[in-house]
């Protein structure tokens, strides 16, 4: 059986001392901000029949790495001798996206550099035959370092994802005789909802409305070009291509290294951001030369138009390592049903138009519902009339034959939609796992559920 080095944590020994955090902040000279090891505490608040414990955790060094699958520049590479998942700081591009798709928060966003960076399993040091800073430093043996059996599965302990990438990591659960602590003093309990606001979300619209911007209006594009195939509406290619070009060019501006953004097509056999990429360049391309040279047999137009909805399908698969609560696998605000019903508005097809504005109408107001009932703060009521009406009155203008208007009240109405979906998304941290498991446990619910 073969084996690999990896971390050792044993939460019986950890008693949180931060020792293991400082000593890898110091030997890597990091920020305070920007830790490649944190130590979590699980139950910190002390509830009453609860255990508690802590947590040491930093990359893991994965077997199946979704921060080297994913990252569309390969930027990441491993070290044959140690196993350590590493980052090339030059060919990153700085679009945080391995921090989406790593199930253990490990990769952090340097604001100086524009590049991603996070724990290297102090590779150099191993090379000369030391250990990483963090076990050296660790004074109750809680954290060392070790092999661990390739197939050795970690232990289901709060605040660690089971994702199944093999990571370089063994847990060591907690003893019986730990797993309820003792109580002295009542716990110091806030209120719920500040326990919820402390995590740090790595999705927001204010930081991400560019890309909001963008995946409308590629939908926008795919729609209105469709509509120019089956004869409907005719389009100048200089306006089509200029706004895909802007378009683009927006959804590249919140990249930490501009002058990277051509290596976002690299990785197109893994990377569901390097196939958006190359699919919207194609279709962009490709839907610019038909409408530039009329005379292209029809065919080349609908392979545009097959390209343009499999960039929208791209673009959704972008966010799928999210998750938004309330909400099933289908939101209204997928990009792809936007561009089907862009299509049929400009198209004029008032029964498509209906059917897919009912459906996302449907989606919409369950998943308000459903957030609302969970106990996550709703949209201002304003907003949530505003996505409605605009719904309503633009299949409304569209029959009542006012061309113009559907489409700017329809778009206007998935801008919303939009918004409010980079708001609710979620990527599951260690820190909201342990939140999430904490809520799970009776004793905290009843004190839960009283405020």
């Amino acid at each position: 059986m073969s084996t690999r080095l990896s971390f050792i944590v044993d939460v019986n020994k950890c008693t949180g001392c931060q020792a293991c955090a400082m000593a890898c902040q110091i030997a890597n000279d990091l920020p305070t901000t920007q830790p490649w090891r944190e130590v979590r505490t699980f139950n910190e608040l002390h509830v009453p029949g609860v255990e508690l414990m802590h947590l040491s955790l930093a990359c893991n060094h994965c077997a199946d790495a979704p921060c080297m699958e994913q990252c569309p520049a390969r930027a990441y590479h491993r070290d044959e001798k140690t196993g350590a998942v590493l980052i090339e700081a030059d060919l990153c591009l700085g679009c945080r996206y391995c921090a989406w798709v790593c199930p253990y928060g490990a990769p952090r966003f340097d604001e100086k550099r524009g590049v991603m960076t996070k724990c290297d399993f102090c590779v150099d040091k191993q090379h000369e035959g030391g250990q990483p800073a963090c076990v050296a430093s660790c004074p109750t043996g809680a954290l060392t370092w070790g092999e661990l059996p390739e197939d050795e599965l970690v232990q289901d302990v709060p605040g660690f994802a089971q994702a199944g990438t093999g990571p370089a990591i063994r847990i060591e659960s907690l003893k019986p005789s730990r797993l309820i602590p003792e109580m002295t003093h009542p716990p110091a309990m806030p209120p719920w909802r500040r326990l919820r606001s402390r995590i740090i979300p790595q999705i927001t619209l204010t930081h991400e409305w560019t890309l909001a911007v963008f995946t409308v209006l590629a939908a926008a594009l795919v729609g209105v070009f469709t509509a120019t195939r089956l004869g409907v509406t005719d389009l100048d290619w200089r306006i089509f291509l200029g706004l895909g070009v802007a378009g683009m060019a927006l959804s590249a501006s919140h990249l930490g290294r501009k002058r990277n953004s051509w290596r976002a097509a690299l990785h197109l056999d893994e990377s569901w951001l390097s196939r958006e990429i190359v699919l919207i360049g194609g279709f962009l391309g490709l839907a610019a030369g038909v409408l530039f040279f009329g005379g292209l047999p029809s065919w080349t137009g609908w392979i545009a138009v097959v390209l343009g909805f499999m960039t929208l399908a791209a673009i959704d698969n972008v966010y799928h390592v999210a998750v938004i609560r309330g909400s099933g696998p289908l939101h209204s605000a997928h990009i792809l049903g936007t561009g089907l019903l862009l299509a049929a508005v400009w198209n004029g097809s008032l029964l498509v138009a209906g059917a897919v504005a009912l459906v996302k109408l449907a989606l919409y107001l369950a998943r308000r519902k459903d957030r609302i009932r969970l106990g996550f703060d709703a949209v201002h009521p304003v907003v949530g009339w505003l996505r409605t009406g605009t719904l309503a009155a633009g299949i409304g203008a569209m029959y009542l034959d006012i061309p113009w208007l559907a489409p700017m009240l329809i778009l206007t109405g998935e801008m919303i939609d939009r918004g409010e979906f980079y708001e609710e998304l979620e990527i599951s941290t260690p820190n909201s796992l342990l939140l999430d498991e904490l809520e799970t446990r009776p004793e905290a619910r009843a004190i839960f559920d009283r405020e």
